[in-house]
Parts: C-alpha cells; sequence; structure tokens
C-alpha cells in the first residue's frame, strides 16, 4: 500500500500539468478599431502588435497552435453586436479604439469575466499605454528607430552582496519539502518499530534463558551486533524499497509527461526530478545512520529487563531522545536557517530528521551534509562501545534493575 502511495505522489505533478493542459481554453479577444492607423499601423499591423503583447513571442511559454489569447479584428461597425457576445460569453473581451477630438486614442474594454477576479484587465492596461505611446510618439515625428531608442529598457545589474539566493522554484520546494515530510515520517515509524523489534528479541533470549546458551557460542557484542544487523537488514530492505520505487518513478515522469502534453505545455511544468531523487538517496543514509545508533541503545536497554512486557518502559529514554528531533523538525520549516536548529540537525540523535528537512528546504552545504554523516558515524562508534558494555552485563543480570548510577559505572567498565 506505502509503494502505490509513493507512485501516486510521485506522478501528481504530471497529472496537475496535464488537467491544467486540459483546462488552458483560449480567450476570446474581438478588437473594432474606429481610430483609423494608430502609430502609423493599419489594422493588420495593429492585429499582428496585439497578438505579439498577449501572446507573447517566448519560445514554450504557449504549446504550438494553441496561444492562451485568440484575437481577431472586427469591423468598425460591429461594436453593438460584438458586446452582445461579449455578455452572452461567446466573446471573452472587446477592445474598441476610439480617437476623439483631442487627438489621443481612447480604449473602452468590455468584458464578461467577474470584476473582482479579472486576470486580463492588466493585460489589456499595459497594451493600452503601449499604444498610446506609440502613437503620440508618431503624431509628434518620431520616426519608429527614434521611438524604440526613447523607450528601451536601460542597462539595469543587480549584484547580491548579502546572503546567497536561494535559486529553487516554488514547485521544487514543496516538492522536496513533502518529500522530507513523508520520509521524516517514515523514519521515525521504522527505527521506532526496528529498534524496537532488537530490544524486544534481546529481553525474550534473556527471559526464556536461551542467552545463558547463545554467551557459550559467541562474545556479547556478537550477540549484540548479530541482533541488530538480522533486524536492521529487515527495514533496510523496506526503506531501499519505498526508495527505488520512488526514483524509478520520478524518472518516468519526463517520458510519460511528453507523451502526454509533449515537450512543451502551456499548463503548469513541475519538475522536480532534479532534487528529489538525491533526497531519497539522503533518506536511505539517514535512515541506515540513524537506526545502527538507535538500535545499539535499544539493545542496551532490553538487555537490562527481565520480562518482555518491561521492554516499552525500558526504551522510553531514548524514544523521547528520538521525538525531539522529530518535532523539531517539523516545526523547522518556519525557519531552517535559525541558529538553534542548524544547531540540532549536527547533533547525531537529532541528525536524521532535522537534517533532512534543512535538506529539502535548500538551506545546507555539501560540507554540512557530509560533516553530519561523519558525526553521526562517530556517534554511532561512541554508543556502540557504551552498550556493548552495558548489553555484556546486563544479558545476564536477572536480579533487580541497574540504576542510572550503576548504568554509568558499566559504561566506563572494559
Amino acid at each position: 500500500m506505502i509503494l502505490i502511495l509513493i507512485v501516486l505522489g510521485s506522478f501528481v505533478p504530471t497529472i496537475v500539468a496535464y488537467v491544467s493542459s486540459m483546462m488552458n481554453t483560449q480567450i476570446k479577444v474581438v478588437v473594432v478599431n474606429t481610430a483609423g492607423p494608430i502609430a502609423g499601423m493599419n489594422n493588420s499591423a495593429l492585429l499582428k502588435f496585439i497578438d505579439t503583447t498577449f501572446n507573447g513571442t517566448t519560445p514554450g511559454q504557449n504549446a504550438p497552435g494553441t496561444p492562451a489569447f485568440s484575437i481577431t479584428m472586427g469591423a468598425a461597425d460591429a461594436s453593438g453586436s460584438v458586446q452582445k457576445q461579449v455578455k452572452d460569453g461567446t466573446v471573452r473581451i472587446l477592445l474598441v479604439l476610439e480617437r476623439p477630438a483631442n487627438q489621443d486614442v481612447h480604449f473602452t474594454y468590455y468584458t464578461n469575466a467577474n470584476p473582482t477576479n479579472d486576470s486580463t484587465i492588466s493585460k489589456v492596461q499595459g497594451l493600452a499605454g503601449q499604444l498610446s505611446l506609440l502613437d503620440r510618439a508618431s503624431r509628434l515625428g518620431l520616426t519608429p528607430e527614434q521611438t524604440s531608442h526613447l523607450f528601451a529598457q536601460p542597462q539595469f545589474a543587480v549584484v547580491h552582496v548579502g546572503q546567497a539566493q536561494n535559486a529553487r522554484s516554488p514547485s521544487d520546494m514543496v516538492a522536496g519539502y513533502a518529500i522530507a515530510y513523508v520520509g521524516i515520517i517514515l523514519i521515525f515509524m521504522a527505527i521506532y518499530l526496528y529498534g524496537y523489534g532488537v530490544a524486544m528479541g534481546v529481553a525474550e533470549e534473556k527471559g526464556s534463558r536461551i542467552m545463558e546458551i547463545l554467551v557459550n557460542a559467541a562474545t556479547p557484542f556478537q550477540l549484540m551486533a548479530g541482533k541488530i544487523l538480522g533486524i536492521g537488514a529487515a527495514g533496510l530492505t523496506q526503506m531501499t524499497a519505498f526508495v527505488v520505487v520512488g526514483i524509478g518513478a520520478l524518472l518516468l515522469q519526463t517520458p510519460i509527461k511528453d507523451a502526454l502534453l509533449g515537450s512543451t505545455t502551456g499548463g503548469l511544468n513541475l519538475d522536480i526530478t532534479g532534487s528529489s531523487i538525491p533526497l531519497l538517496l539522503l533518506l536511505l543514509v539517514y535512515f541506515i545512520l540513524g537506526f545502527l545508533l538507535y538500535a545499539s541503545l535499544f539493545a542496551a536497554m532490553g538487555a537490562l529487563v527481565k520480562r518482555q512486557e518491561e521492554v516499552q518502559n525500558a526504551v522510553q529514554i531514548p524514544m523521547w531522545l528520538f521525538m525531539i528531533g522529530y518535532f523539531v523538525s517539523l516545526v523547522s520549516i518556519a525557519n531552517p536557517n535559525s541558529m538553534w536548529v542548524t544547531v540540532m540537525s549536527f547533533i547525531p540523535f537529532w541528525t536524521p530528521t532535522t537534517m533532512l528537512m534543512r535538506i529539502a528546504m535548500g538551506s545546507v552545504t555539501w560540507w554540512g551534509v557530509a560533516l553530519s554523516i561523519v558525526l553521526m558515524i562517530i556517534a554511532i562508534f561512541i554508543c556502540t562501545v557504551i552498550s556493548a558494555r552495558i548489553y555484556r552485563y546486563g544479558v545476564l543480570m536477572y536480579g533487580q534493575k541497574p540504576g542510572m548510577r550503576q548504568l554509568i559505572k558499566l559504561a566506563r567498565m572494559k
């Protein structure tokens, strides 16, 4: 079921783009010009100018043959009939151009759009401003070259001297957050379930006295490592399946989207493959490291109880330790670059969740990721050594449960 949800989630951008392209209907515009030549342009040149202004000339802005606006030129006396078409919805926009006695062009905009949600009025106002300026320049005797030079854009350079700006697209950031959010939940559930399984397995062997036989065939450290690696292999297989299916589904997005929509579309273009695949791979890395770290603690806690019923209480300390990082990662989206979140993301017990969220939000450098992995490896080594010492004495301890002072003493013993 989870694999199916991963596949469906990966194809959400393609589905959204497809639905968007199906809903991308043309807006019918009729232009009625009673003002005569405008800026030296007859009706044919004027229609071409308006079409270029509304639909643009940038490659890929609209799908070939399907511009956003369908623009036609109406007869000079057709204003009344076209207004009726606007009223009944056959035509979306009627633009009437007139030239009163003051010689300035007057624009009248008729539309059936909602006055509070008219998305085309800004385009029409921009067009009216351009035509008015060009017409006035033409009447002042300026040549087209002089007019072009007069309204040419100035050279304008932007230099960011502060913090580097995040150049990721909004869709990329939303996809990264969604993958990180789901990944954090998967890491939390997997580490808890499989780590709890390690503690239960140790407690079961200890409670049934099988441990007394096993320690004659292997050292306590070998028994603990075997238990962690054996149960961890099951968790790794499951998480690997999730990641592989997710990557496969993401890689299939582009060919399927091209088959459905073509290489260019007029709808939403949500490409989340670039950053999502590395994020999925890091999810797998942080799961492995997080499991090894917490499984060693769970194994040590499981070795200290006499019965399986006591395991749930025994693992409360590492469990609450892990939950701190889980909750921090969920609230860190508000400010992933804050000092306290950054510091917590490099503390190994909280790295798997907090660092994954910071990476998804694009606030971690490559060396930050590498440093967090190195710190986790060091923490795994230290916790494994300490847990092995507690495990060595705990598996054969059937008396009273040791207190904190005794645990510290066991951890320091060699």
